[in-house]
């Protein structure tokens, strides 16, 4: 089994260990609840037990970004009100499945496969601490139990001096788990070692005396008694074929209802039970556990699954009911006058009135289970209420995709699979179609990718399974949207509303009233989740509120609720759904006029939000992020059919792209000036990117061109003269880089951000000219009327120009403000701001000599511009790499590294001190080494291609 994230020992992503105790410690406090929502405050609560950070929901962001660099796309995802882990990457979770997976088919190896998943104490360095505390106990009392199961599993296969072995180290470890001793003696005796046993037996008396002042259990009495009489040692019982590690699971009730009898006696099932469902072991306990407390209804989409939990339910509680399980089919049903008729029969007394439905059950005991009432739901509300009342010996499960909404019902949602459990049964199903087909890591992703497209709803996985007989899985997975209609059971006898993955939606969208399936139709150009804002632009339709809340209890809508009220609630449709909304919203010809509506909802999202100044600057990056999805979906749309709003919300998004280096905006800009002129906010976009890409010769006629395409007030104008004054920055012309920034400080209107990074600019051409006095009284001019503005993404910003300034005057008090600027970045997700800070900080940690935590913030600049795309950047940060290879010794790699950087020339010419630093640095070299050495290790650097030359660094910082 794959997993991903290891808490069973030091916190890792497969075997790489998480580096950084915050990121680890975030994910430890999400794989403690795994599947589920972690609210955002209860996450810093835990995460900064200590010290919470004054803007605790931001440092979050910044901390789950730099988390989801080091997990694979979708592992941990955004829930409002906070993020959720999912449980089938955790290790943890691997080992449950396959203990269960052992227990059914009594495979030794599937043991083995779980216990090497320990790679120490659960939880590690968190273990001690709250909340860790209980999991990890739970969790290595499940290791003692599988090493307890493994030692048994040896006896009972004739191993008994393997068991041996095994358990004198268990012993020694947990010398008083009583278990463990009581496996040793029978171990002992079975090994032929009587007087060892009857030793092993003294030396627990023993310690449990001396240390708790007790005596041994009874079977530790049974088991020398036995070996006193000179018993033969037990023989081992006959062993089950065992199950192949890799195996699937277990095979899911095929949602075509093949669970034939309807009717289940006092012992159990009429036929066999077949295995616990694939991946439901929580759901069918926790079901099995509300049964009886009031009517228990299985709630949830077209083919997820629920009649499959019901049916397994009922074979596993059957026992309980002294008078059986009936299983009532309401499939067929076409009236809620049938229903109590269907019952009846269902009952065997097909010959009684349908309204004896209660005299029929009156005094029994039993569980009945009312099968797919959704079509007929009111009829079955008030069976299930006269039956609550009348004959209360008798539970009722009822599975529909919306509640009864009556007395005393206990709702369980039944959700979509989890990803390995969705692969498994694709596994299953497919084989079941082709014997040769197997999943395998070169068709593992996409077999994923077409879990994941299909909700991964069991159903839809089932039937896009049998299609391996004429698709591989990539062929699938590219070709879903039109296959999805095609998809079909290969099961003739399947009821028509499961024939096909359509026909599993349209049973639920047929039963919608004219005005829920208009709704849903308009729903559909939704490309993610969406508030009830979003709803209200877009679809057009009065009482919204009313029709969306059905829809939830209908299943064709999910919704997030964050019930503290920080965020709206969002509502989304499965895929499955969303595709099928869609067909029928061609259908009616208002596509295109919706999707415009759409686009114009993003329009005016990103125009109120996406201006990111003032105190609550970084609620509005964060209203902006949240709808990206939907921004995404507008451009793409609009990039076709309406470029002219395109352009307005790409050159909206300025800020954004500045604030989060976002590559797709700069791609979006990019593809719109291709198309024709869109304006000079879209060239100032695109310009932005280019100035981080590294082209800055292109940055520079972008700019140009924006500048003269801008009218007077326009906004772009100030930021286009930002971004010259960058440039001219970055080209070593001090007196340009002042003229530009002071041209955008006047365009920019008051607390506009964009004029406090252009005074930040100046303040660095001034600074990069020699005069520092002027540089710092200016730095803390600026820092004084920031702190009245209050803007989070502008303090790490003001931070930062002031320990840049000072970094050659006072180097102590320049590392504190940078160290500052470096925490508030990360605090509210200031990508730009972060990186450049990490660059200063690994230069002023380095001349103080601190080599240690200068390669740890160089590594960590590394990756953040990597991360962003930031070429720029990067060089002038490896720049700084050099120097610190050089003066600990590694000549070698310093040379080969200012051997690449000179063929680079994105990170702008060298100037100024800087110039003058490495230029002293390659003389050194050159002495040290020799030219013709200096001269190799050069054009090794430049042979090199730019994420070469990164990793060149990169190996050479990290410690050993």
């Amino acid at each position: 089994m794959t997993s991903v994230l290891r808490v069973l020992g030091a916190i890792a992503v497969d075997d790489v260990p998480v580096r950084s105790a915050r990121v680890r410690r975030l994910l430890a406090v999400l794989a403690l609840e795994p599947g589920r929502v972690v609210p955002v405050d209860r996450l810093v609560e835990h995460v900064w037990p200590d010290e919470p950070p004054e803007h605790g929901e931001a440092a979050l962001h910044s901390l789950v970004a730099r988390a989801r660099r080091v997990l694979p796309g979708g592992v941990l995802v955004t829930r409002p009100p906070g993020y959720a882990l999912a449980p089938e990457v955790l290790d943890a979770t691997a080992v449950v499945v396959l203990r269960d997976r052992a227990r059914a088919g009594g495979a030794v190896d599937l043991l083995d496969e779980a216990l090497a998943l320990w790679r120490g104490p659960a939880f590690a360095e968190f273990a001690d601490e709250d909340p860790f505390r209980p999991v990890a106990a739970r969790l290595d009392e499940l290791r003692a139990d599988l090493e307890d199961t493994r030692a048994q599993a040896d006896l009972d296969l004739g191993r008994p001096g393997d068991a041996v072995a095994r358990l004198e180290e268990m012993v020694a470890a947990t010398p008083l788990r009583e278990r463990r001793r009581e496996l040793l003696v029978d171990a002992l005796h079975r090994a032929g070692r009587p007087g060892d046993a009857l030793a092993a037996v003294a030396n627990y008396r023993h310690v449990l005396a001396d240390e708790l002042g007790l005596d041994p259990g009874p079977e530790i009495g049974r088991l020398e008694a036995a070996v006193l009489a000179g018993a033969p040692p037990p023989s081992p019982p006959p062993v089950a074929t065992p199950v192949a590690a890799n195996a699937p699971f277990v095979a899911l009730e095929a949602a075509n209802g093949a669970f034939a009898p309807s009717s289940i006696g006092p012992t159990g099932p009429a036929g066999p039970a077949g295995p616990a469902l694939l991946g439901r072991e929580a759901a069918s306990a926790g079901v099995a556990a509300a049964i009886g407390d009031g009517p228990v209804t299985l709630v949830g989409p077209g083919g997820v699954g629920k009649t499959a939990l019901a049916r397994h339910v009922a074979t596993t509680v059957g026992a309980s009911f002294p008078d059986g399980v009936v299983v009532a089919e309401l499939a067929t049903v076409t009236a809620g006058a049938e229903v109590a008729p269907a019952v009846v029969a269902a009952l065997g007394a097909p010959g009684a009135s349908g309204t004896d439905v209660h005299a029929v059950l009156r005094g029994r005991r039993m569980l009945l289970v009312l099968d797919n009432a959704e079509h007929v739901v009111d009829a079955v509300a008030a069976l299930v209420a006269g039956l609550s009342a009348g004959c209360p010996t008798v539970a009722v499960l009822a599975t529909s995709r919306e509640p009864l909404g009556v007395r005393g019902e206990r709702l369980r949602p039944v959700p979509p699979l989890a990803d390995d459990a969705a692969v498994a049964l694709f596994a299953e199903r497919a084989a079941a179609a082709d014997p040769e087909f197997a999943v395998s890591p070169t068709n593992r992703d996409a077999v994923l990718e077409v879990c994941r497209r299909l909700d991964r709803l069991p159903l839809a996985i089932e039937l896009a399974a049998a299609r391996m007989r004429v698709l591989s899985p990539a062929e699938l997975a590219a070709d879903l949207p039109v296959q999805r209609r095609f998809l079909r059971s290969p099961h003739r006898g399947a009821d028509g509303r499961h024939r096909t993955l359509h026909a599993v939606v349209d049973w639920s969208y047929r039963l919608l009233d004219v005005r829920e399936q208009a709704v849903l139709a308009r729903l559909g150009v939704f490309a993610g989740s969406f508030t009830r804002e979003a709803a209200r632009a877009v679809v057009g339709e009065p009482d919204l509120d009313g029709v969306l809340a059905d829809l939830v209890d209908k299943s064709l809508l999910t919704a997030s609720v964050d019930h503290a009220g920080r965020v709206p609630s969002r509502y989304a449709l499965l895929e499955t759904v969303r595709a099928h909304a869609r067909e029928r919203l061609d259908e009616t010809g208002d596509t295109a006029t919706l999707r415009r509506r759409h686009a114009e909802h993003v329009l005016a999202v990103v125009a109120r939000d996406g201006l990111l100044a003032g105190p609550d600057a970084t609620c509005r990056l964060a209203a902006v992020t949240a709808e990206w999805d939907e921004v995404r979906a507008a451009v793409a749309w609009t990039g076709r059919h309406a470029p002219g709003l395109a352009a307005a919300i790409v050159g909206l998004l300025v800020d954004v792209a500045e604030v989060r280096m976002t590559p797709e905006i700069f791609t979006w800009a990019d593809e719109l000036l291709a198309g024709g002129e869109p304006g000079a906010a879209v060239h100032a976009v695109a310009a932005g990117g280019a100035r981080f890409a590294g082209d800055l010769e292109r940055a520079r006629a972008l700019v140009a061109a924006g500048r003269a395409a801008a009218a007077p007030g326009d906004r772009a104008a100030a930021v286009l003269a930002y971004l010259q004054a960058e440039l001219d920055l970055f080209a070593g012309r001090p007196d340009d880089c002042a003229e530009a920034a002071a041209e955008s400080g006047r365009l920019a209107g008051p607390g506009d951000r964009v004029g406090v990074l252009a005074h930040g600019s100046r303040l660095l051409a001034v600074a990069y000219g020699g005069d520092l006095a002027t540089a710092v009284a200016d730095a803390e001019a600026l820092e004084t009327a920031m702190r009245t503005a209050g803007d989070p993404l502008l303090a790490p910003w003001v931070a930062y120009l002031a320990g840049e300034v000072r970094a050659d005057t006072d180097p102590a008090a320049a590392l504190a403000r940078v160290e500052e600027a470096v925490r508030l970045a990360r605090d509210v997700g200031e990508q730009y701001a972060l990186g450049v800070a990490l660059v200063t900080l690994t230069s002023l940690r380095a001349r103080a000599g601190d080599t240690a935590a200068a390669a740890r913030s160089a590594l960590a600049s590394l990756e953040h511009w990597r991360g962003t795309g930031n070429r720029t950047h990067q060089w002038v940060g490896l720049r700084g790499v050099a120097e610190m290879l050089a003066d600990t010794g590694h000549d070698e790699l310093a040379a080969e590294l200012l051997g690449g950087l000179g063929t680079r020339r994105s990170g702008g010419p060298l100037y100024g001190p800087d110039a003058a630093r490495l230029a002293a640095l390659r003389d050194a070299l050159a002495a040290r080494l020799g030219d013709d050495a200096l001269a190799r290790a050069e054009r090794r650097g430049a042979a090199r291609d730019d994420d070469g030359l990164v990793d060149l660094a990169r190996d050479a910082l990290r410690p050993p």
